[in-house]
């Protein structure tokens, strides 16, 4: 398969999943070392994405 082809994934986590994930993504961006600048463009993407997740999930708390 080529790196470039893009796909859809879907992945089910609970809310502390969901922190936990967003944390070592930001915490892997603040201790960068350099390296491909391709994969930490693609951190900061992730990051974005789970930050729009916890905020949803604020949105849904009843």
């Amino acid at each position: 398969m080529d790196d470039t082809t893009d796909f859809a994934a879907t992945i089910h986590m609970d809310l502390h999943g969901l922190r936990l994930a967003y944390k070592t993504t930001s915490d892997a961006l603040t201790n960068w070392s350099g390296g491909d600048p391709e994969e930490q463009e693609f951190l900061f993407h992730m990051k974005d994405q789970l930050f729009r997740c916890l905020l949803e999930n604020s949105f849904c708390i009843d």
